[in-house]
């Protein structure tokens, strides 16, 4: 009861396959610089949004503990990452973000505090960016209100927040 095919109709020649990696590898040649313009901005997002999660985070922490909560750049720069702290009895990290690696970030303030009632020491505003700057900036900003504000920099030129 065995069939037999017909002439021809056992499968796909060396010649058809290698067409066909051939136009897969032509399409995915040309997807690739989207998907690293896509990488970068999804970093760049990410990296907005986990600041700006701290900074309430410190905001929420301050309220609760009915002290002073302070988010800080680790080392030299905001570039090296941030951290929360507090004090209780000496200084203790709440939570803190490693350095993200091909981003630029920038801030008006060396620190933001929030006190007690939630309210931010200062205004501060932050830049998060790629490293060369190659996708729309995300700016973070926080008012003496302390409730911290997150958007996109479409000013075009792919730098800094500080003119929006």
């Amino acid at each position: 009861m065995r069939r037999r095919l017909a002439p021809g109709a056992r499968g796909f020649t060396l010649t058809e396959m290698l067409a066909v990696l051939m136009i897969v590898a032509v399409l995915g040649a040309l997807a690739a610089p989207s998907f690293a313009t896509l990488i970068r901005g999804q970093r760049v997002r990410t990296a907005a949004s986990d600041l700006a999660s701290a900074l309430v985070f410190a905001r929420s922490e301050a309220v609760k503990r009915n002290t002073d909560v302070t988010v800080s750049n680790i080392g030299a720069s905001w570039n090296e990452g941030w951290q929360v702290t507090y004090d209780d009895g000496g200084t203790k990290t709440a939570r803190s973000q490693p350095a993200v690696a091909g981003l630029a970030v920038t801030a008006s303030a060396g620190s933001v505090t929030f006190g007690g009632g939630g309210r931010a020491s200062t205004t501060a505003l932050f830049t998060v960016n790629s490293n060369p700057a190659s996708v729309d900036a995300r700016c973070v900003e926080v008012r003496p209100g302390g409730l911290p504000r997150t958007w996109v920099d479409r000013t075009g030129d792919k730098q800094d927040c500080s003119d929006d």
